[in-house]
């Protein structure tokens, strides 16, 4: 189980997606404060409520949960329901709107969860985008549920990925491909740079190196190696490569003799043995609430994260968890647009309860 977190200023454009019957075969499968009867209900539903609290700017909340293709038998409507609502409360998404959209367009389970960052009492809801207690709680729920941890990222379909994850994915894939061949600080740089990836590294302001990061110069998207994944911070790529940081003036390390990079590199190779470990948080990075009031409906279908600890180690299929621009399941288009710039489209989809 993942989740990626996402903020917006207009509830229009996702909800169109969200609740796209026809390209994501979408049911509703629970809800609460928002009239059903169409896209353009559920919307004004959520528009009227955000206008309590002006000042809220991005008073949309939007969350995708992931799940594995592995669970599918065990997660029907109710059973997901009951999961996601959990996972908000926990989350401290309470006392607000909310709807919960399932998709059918993948192998792999999956939900969105759009709802209302002012809540009932005009309050804004606070700790909701932190991708840290993400990261925990979709761990504890994994377990909790029984549900299937994920065995890395060489399991993510690279071709669905868009903006900064599919960047994240490059610079992942080609940095681990680049320290098979390189055992010091200074080839592995060289090595990258033929690939378009610069790698800095980044000290304090007494010069001791602090972390690394790569920057993606055919994109100019950097990431710190930590964000890319846990294995990629300074640290574990220093101890991958028998590295040790003597010289204050020179970082790089003189090349390990040659008859000891095989040894080196068989031993780094184990360490980044994934089939041994559950993968890296995106968000971030095993794996690390609210009822109807108008409808009643319940239960029926209708800058990068960071590196957060061993909550993180588990997560699921992505990377670390992390705010994205696009929905977790289906492949959404971030940045959701301002309400009306959906005019023509706002009653093209009303939603599908059970009996699909």
């Amino acid at each position: 189980m993942i989740a990626q977190i996402s903020t917006g200023e207009g509830f229009g454009g996702l909800v169109n997606y969200a609740n796209d019957i026809i390209k994501k075969d979408t049911v509703i499968i629970a809800s609460y404060g928002v009239n059903l009867s169409s896209n353009a209900t559920i919307t004004a539903s959520f528009k009227a409520q955000a206008k309590a609290r002006p000042s809220i700017h991005k008073f949309v909340g939007h969350i995708s949960l992931s799940f594995s293709p592995e669970d599918l038998a065990k997660l029907d409507d109710k059973k997901i329901a009951e999961i996601a609502k959990e996972y908000m409360r926990r989350m401290g998404i309470k006392n607000t709107q909310y709807v919960i959209f399932r998709h059918f367009d993948q192998p792999h389970p999956h939900i969105h969860i759009v709802y209302n960052r002012v809540d009932n009492d005009g309050n804004g809801i606070k700790g909701d985008t932190s991708y840290t207690k993400s990261a925990a709680i979709t761990k504890a729920l994994t377990r909790q549920y029984g549900l299937t941890f994920g065995k890395g990222k060489d399991k993510v379909r690279r071709e669905r990925l868009k903006g900064k994850d599919a960047v994240k994915y490059r610079l992942y894939d080609e940095i681990r491909a680049a320290m098979k061949e390189c055992v010091t600080w200074d080839k592995l740089r060289r090595w990258l740079d033929t690939k378009g990836i610069a790698l800095d590294l980044v000290k304090d302001k007494d010069g001791n190196i602090r972390g690394v990061t790569f920057t993606d110069t055919r994109q100019n998207v950097t990431f710190a190696g930590s964000k890319i994944d846990r294995s990629l911070s300074f640290a574990q790529i220093d101890r991958a490569m028998a590295y040790v940081v003597n010289d204050t003036t020179n970082r790089y390390r003189q090349p390990i003799p040659q008859e000891s990079e095989q040894k080196v590199w068989r031993d780094a190779n184990d360490f980044f043995d994934f089939s041994k470990t559950s993968g890296g948080t995106r968000q971030v990075a095993d794996d690390g609430n609210i009822e109807q009031q108008t409808t009643g409906t319940e239960g029926g279908r209708t800058s990068s994260g960071s590196s957060i600890g061993e909550a993180v180690v588990e997560v699921l299929l992505q990377p670390n968890v992390v705010p994205t621009t696009g929905g977790g399941g289906g492949g959404a288009s971030g940045g959701w647009r301002d309400d009306d710039d959906d005019e023509k489209n706002k009653n093209k989809y009303k939603p599908r309860k059970r009996g699909r």
